[in-house]
């Protein structure tokens, strides 16, 4: 059995599987080089927050808005 037996845990894993999947073999390399530049700063500053010890999901979610939601806008929008 694996680290993780609830069936939402479960769903979570197997979502985060297929997003990786699907970016690593098809949308990466659509990607023009100015949006992987976006890509890339918002996906890090996630994960940056993300790893901080015991901050709660609705404060990252609060920092991560407030920096990196006018590069979500922009990319929208382009």
């Amino acid at each position: 059995m694996g680290k993780f037996s609830d069936p939402k845990d479960l769903e979570i894993v197997e979502a985060h599987r297929r997003f990786i999947k699907v970016m690593e073999e098809e949308r990466l390399v659509q990607l023009s080089g100015e949006t992987k530049l976006t890509y890339l700063k918002i996906l890090t500053t996630v994960t940056d927050k993300l790893e901080v010890p015991g901050k709660p999901i609705s404060e990252v979610v609060r920092e991560v808005m407030a920096e990196v939601g006018p590069l979500i806008f922009q990319t929208m929008q382009s």
